[in-house]
């Protein structure tokens, strides 16, 4: 994966040439080589890489997906979680959530900034239907990446707060 900017401004390539099918567009000014299988996972590593500032992280559905407790298809939107203050989107192919967003709610999983376990149940409850989001929990619950008693802690700690 690689910024269609960069290897135009080192004369890697030009721009006819990254329009060929050569190379796949995965987001603004951000390709893949063709024959790339393009996974939700892979654009999570390409948002992650090429497009997120820091402070901006995988959260939802797609952090659920990266902690392997969801399914998604490919083409379906991102989520991400932009900390309360921090300006950032909209983005083709990203679903922006805004919230508050402490250090402890992050993590770095295989070079990707996502949301903790704990932090992505909470986040599925508060975005997705009842019926999904108690899916993916359970799913975390069952890998054990979450504990019962911990998701009641995190939840009594954040009553009163949006969401």
């Amino acid at each position: 994966m690689f910024r269609g900017s960069d290897v135009v401004t080192e004369g890697l390539l030009t721009r006819t040439e990254l329009r060929s099918a050569a190379w796949r567009p995965l987001f603004r000014d951000v390709y893949a080589d063709a024959r790339l299988a393009v996974t939700h996972r892979v654009r999570c590593a390409a948002v992650a890489q090429w497009v997120l500032p820091a402070g901006v992280v995988i959260a939802g559905r797609s952090a659920a997906a990266l902690y392997d407790a969801a399914s998604i298809a490919s083409h379906e939107p991102l989520d991400v979680l932009v900390p309360t203050g921090q300006r950032f989107g909209p983005v083709k192919g990203l679903t922006v959530h805004r919230s508050e967003l402490a250090a402890t709610d992050t993590a770095l999983r295989n070079g990707i900034p996502l949301t903790t376990p704990t932090r992505t149940c909470w986040d599925v409850a508060q975005w997705l239907p009842t019926e999904e989001a108690v899916a993916i929990v359970d799913r975390l619950v069952h890998h054990r990446l979450v504990a019962v008693p911990d998701l009641r802690e995190s939840s009594k700690a954040r009553v009163g707060k949006r969401g």
